[in-house]
């Protein structure tokens, strides 16, 4: 039974697709390779080819079994496409979407402190008092609602995909917004934590391609992505996930690279 040449497990010898790892067989090997982890025989190793790649070994602490497409999918897979990841983030996202307006609210009810004292020692009337207040209490109780919907609609749209070409973030609020990197222009990975994910306990990962830069950031109430970036991002990652979400993407890119031959 011939083998996969990018991780090693056995397949059928009329596969077109690997079903461990996902990756396309470019042509039916003439000879079984040997399985992962089994040393290569001297006449293999006596002859080095200058300028070779060294071997490309499959990450053991990676769960690389292609996914059925989800039935809601809002991007066309092609043909040879594979599914690996579809990521849900974090409930606690959320929290991060609102931070802008809750921040916002936050000073309007600081201003209506000092506000009501000057207005106690002025000796304004109790009508304009109470109208004065209860103006900036309802400012303040739209601004946390309009928060709480918000992030609330916008959280619904936030979900990212990771196939065998590239990978793919959806977000928006209303309608929404597709950001789609192909595997070989991907430069680097980041994972960031800022001081609210430490607070909320998440991770954000950055997909930067080549000429793009990951920089961005939230700002009156809504994630707002750095001018003319070109990154990608998943946001509302647990810690753990972000780490092995970096890995796998690396992991593809790399693989995408050996199979398309081109680094961008």
């Amino acid at each position: 039974m011939p083998y996969c040449n990018t991780c090693g497990a056995s397949i059928p010898a009329a596969a077109q697709f690997c079903q461990v790892c996902g990756a396309r067989v470019l042509a039916p090997p003439t000879s079984p390779a040997p399985p992962p982890g089994t040393l290569p025989s001297a006449a293999a190793t006596s002859t080095p080819v200058a300028g070779a790649r060294p071997p490309f070994s499959f990450p053991t602490t990676l769960d690389l079994r292609p996914i059925p497409p989800p039935a809601d999918l809002p991007f066309h897979p092609q043909s040879d496409e594979v599914i690996y990841r579809e990521i849900i983030p974090h409930p606690r996202l959320r929290w991060r979407l609102m931070l802008g307006g809750l921040l916002s609210a936050i000073v309007v009810l600081v201003f209506v402190i000092p506000f009501t004292v000057s207005l106690v020692l002025s000796g304004a009337a109790f009508g304009e008092f109470v109208f004065v207040i209860a103006f900036l209490v309802t400012i303040f109780v739209i601004i946390v609602l309009v928060s709480v919907v918000y992030a609330t609609l916008a959280y619904r749209k936030f979900r990212y995909w990771i196939t065998n070409h590239r990978t793919v973030g959806r977000r928006g609020v209303i309608g929404y917004s597709i950001d789609s990197i192909p595997l070989e222009t991907i430069s680097d990975v980041i994972v960031q934590r800022s001081i609210a994910d430490r607070l909320l306990g998440l991770s954000s990962v950055w997909i930067q391609p080549f000429g793009g830069s990951a920089v961005g950031g939230y700002g009156a109430g809504q994630y707002q992505f750095g001018t003319m970036t070109g990154s990608n991002s998943f946001l509302g990652l647990q810690p753990a996930d972000a780490t092995t979400i970096q890995q796998l993407i690396f992991y593809l890119r790399d693989a995408r690279r050996r199979e398309t031959g081109r680094l961008i």
